[in-house]
């Protein structure tokens, strides 16, 4: 579990520097909101993902990767990275049992 937390909080890191230089580039442009979508933030660095999803997978499931990494970068590491914190960090079962009361 811990290492799905940790998964978790590095992806919520991650979308925090995204959205952080969201933010950023917003305040350059003075004012123009700028919010770049994970295929752009790829882009950047060189990869071009929907041509590797058409070949790995197919074109019919590369159409909708193509449409999920055309949402905001943040969103797209951030949600997933929340619920996987939340579900790590849910209690499980006798896991978390109360201690007795203290005797008199």
């Amino acid at each position: 579990m811990i290492v799905l937390r940790l998964i978790g909080l590095l992806l919520i890191v991650l979308a925090l520097m995204l959205l952080g230089a969201d933010l950023v580039s917003t305040l350059e442009k003075n004012g123009d909101i700028i919010i770049r979508s994970l295929d752009q933030i790829l882009m950047l660095l060189g990869i071009d993902a929907v041509p590797w999803f058409e070949r790995s997978i197919g074109p019919q499931f590369a159409r909708v990767l193509a449409v999920v990494f055309s949402w905001p970068g943040w969103a797209v590491l951030g949600l997933p990275g929340a619920l996987l914190g939340m579900f790590a960090a849910a209690p499980r079962g006798r896991r978390s049992r109360r201690l007795p009361p203290p005797k008199p």
